[in-house]
């Protein structure tokens, strides 16, 4: 199974929260209390997104976090490359020397690589701004005047 880290779909929670309100500045506390995610926990989370450049820490009584840059400059994979460090599927593609004994006969590796390449591709394409974005108008925002059965069960209830 190839899944996220709790801490990456945290950190990418996180900074959904921020992004919601660029313009404000967002204490550890507040985004701890709004998120459920525990405070030390969150505290580590954006110690990691602000040594990656993410965000900016502002000190003070007012102090806490924002965006370093605009939500649309940051990827998925920015934010899960933060936390956990560069996506990589299996041990052996990382820089560090692997302790797979298999490395020089592996007649899948370079296939794993490619494949790797295309996972982080794939996450480098989503922008934070993306995942943000509200409901197509399509289907409205989401209120009862929205759902057209809601709306016609309530017609019918008050005639």
């Amino acid at each position: 199974m190839i899944k996220l880290s709790n801490l990456a779909d945290y950190g990418v929670e996180l900074m959904c929260c921020i992004a919601l309100k660029p313009a404000e500045v967002h204490s550890s506390a507040g985004l701890a209390l709004g998120s459920h995610i525990p405070l030390p926990t969150v505290s580590k989370i954006l110690g990691k997104m602000v040594r990656a450049g993410l965000l900016r820490s502002h000190r003070g009584l007012r102090g806490g976090f924002a965006l370093a840059v605009q939500a649309s400059d940051i990827s998925i994979a920015d934010i899960i490359e933060a936390v956990d460090g560069p996506v990589q599927l299996t041990n052996c593609l990382g820089e560090e020397t692997s302790d797979c004994d298999r490395i020089s006969s592996c007649g899948t590796r370079s296939q794993w690589y490619r494949i790797n390449e295309a996972v982080k591709g794939a996450l480098d394409q989503v922008p934070l701004s993306q995942m943000i974005e509200s409901v197509p108008n399509f289907i409205g925002d989401g209120t009862v005047d929205d759902l057209p059965l809601t709306r016609k069960i309530i017609n019918q209830g008050t005639r």
